[in-house]
């Protein structure tokens, strides 16, 4: 392997771990358990949806018909 390729893999490795622990931070101040913290900055994507369609869901305005 060059050493391009391996400073390029440490920096996608590093940005990957970076995301999922601040995914599992923001899993603790959500009021979730360790293991379930954990587990969602394992499984980061899935649970960037499932926020996502949680917080969005009070801000949706129900269709003004006159």
């Amino acid at each position: 392997m060059s050493p391009d390729l391996i400073v390029v893999l440490l920096f996608g490795a590093s940005v990957l771990i970076a995301v999922m622990g601040l995914t599992t931070i923001g899993a603790r101040r959500r009021g979730r358990g360790l293991m379930v913290a954990l587990l969602a900055g394992l499984l980061f994507p899935i649970a960037w949806v499932v926020w996502y369609l949680r917080d969005e869901r009070p801000y949706r305005r129900q269709a003004h018909t006159p």
